[in-house]
């Protein structure tokens, strides 16, 4: 006989259970009851029981927040992780001491959040001092180091530092091409990287070049559905966007839009980025519908996954409000821009350049002049 369900029900949120009956060969019935725990809920269980029953500073709870961390950010609350993220690296290095490789790992992992949320200059500083330990130990062509130092050229470039971006991206290339050879996918993630950079300085054509270069060897080396040579055609895509080109980057962002939707889900954060960029070409193509449609699907999926305060969020409310004003719908699109300025004045404060760019787009949409 097959087990019938007798009752479900949730003790704590995260933590539920299921009975089942089946009667067994003797005619006594058999009673099992199933505990089931999402991965957040587990993790915040094993640290309360660390924290109650070893102290807040033993190795055991300081892993305990580190996993609860990670898998508060692999949910994409990077906000929550944080703090958890400052304790495990404040105890580690306590404990530990700077250089060890736990300390590293968590002091990584704390500013890569931190890079997600927009602090860029405190996620710069922590990756310094990782790559600097990494050096130490092991030298600078350690393929931890590499991958520390490309980190840091990603961060400067969102900075605004785009040469010394470029700098550091050669350094890292020349060192995997000498060490891993020129067809290694770490090799050419470089060389998607060092594309970035010329892209950030203008040098369109020299980026557009090299990202279809690193997109035809990703395919050609690890298959066409590769996730380097959708990422190198994203790029490129974006460069055929800055230079008007419009049926060129949507063909190309409609082939990784569905590449992502396939591999990823429709509603995946790398999905919804690649509609977000579809939405962009389609509004700067003068097809405002679609684009204005697309952009709400972004929107939506983003607050379903971040909420709204996300900057994730935030970019696509503001991309949003730019093709709604473009149609002629200034109220809804004064009161997204309120939104955008809301959250950046109590995310970065009023003084903040990202605070002035949002009060100037605000005041574009009402009509303004100061």
């Amino acid at each position: 006989m097959e087990p019938e369900n007798v009752g479900s029900g949730e003790l704590a949120e995260g933590i539920s259970y299921s009975v089942t009956r089946r009667d067994g060969a003797d005619g006594i019935p058999e009673v099992n009851i199933t505990y089931t725990m999402t991965p957040e809920a587990k993790a915040r269980w094993t640290l309360s029981a660390a924290y109650e029953n070893r102290g807040a500073t033993h190795p055991d709870t300081l892993t305990a927040a580190f996993e609860l961390a990670e898998v508060l950010r692999g949910q994409g609350s990077a906000g929550d992780a944080v703090e958890l993220y400052r304790h495990a690296v404040t105890g580690r290095r306590t404990v530990l001491g700077h250089g060890h490789p736990d300390t590293l790992e968590a002091t990584s992992s704390l500013a890569r959040a931190l890079e997600e949320l927009g602090e860029l200059s405190e996620a710069e500083q922590l990756t310094r001092a990782v790559w600097a330990e990494q050096v130490r130990a092991s030298g600078d062509a350690d393929p931890e180091a590499l991958t520390s130092l490309a980190r840091i050229a990603r961060i400067t470039l969102r900075m605004k530092r785009p040469a010394e971006a470029e700098r550091l991206v050669r350094e890292v290339l020349a060192v995997r091409e000498r060490v891993l050879g020129r067809e290694h996918r770490s090799t050419l993630g470089s060389r998607n990287d060092l594309a970035g950079t010329l892209r950030a300085q203008g040098r369109v054509e020299e980026a557009e070049r090299l990202y279809g270069q690193v997109a035809q060897d990703a395919g050609r080396l690890f298959g066409a559905d590769d996730p380097l040579s959708m990422n190198a055609r994203a790029n490129q895509a974006a460069v055929l966007s800055d230079q008007g080109r419009w049926d060129e980057a949507e063909r190309q962002y409609r082939v990784v839009v569905d590449f992502r939707a396939r591999s990823q889900g429709a509603g995946h954060v790398e999905t919804l980025s690649a509609q977000q960029n579809l939405a962009s070409v389609l509004h700067g193509a003068g097809r405002a519908g679609e684009a204005e449609a697309l952009m709400r699907t972004v929107v939506d999926g983003y607050s379903a996954i971040y909420g709204t305060d996300h900057p994730r969020t935030v970019g696509g409310m503001r991309n949003l409000a730019a093709m709604v004003h473009r149609r002629g719908g200034r109220a809804e699109a004064e009161a997204l821009c309120r939104k955008v300025v809301a959250v950046y004045e109590r995310r970065f404060g009023p003084g903040d350049p990202r605070t002035a760019e949002a009060r100037a787009n605000l005041r574009l949409v009402m009509g303004a002049d100061g």
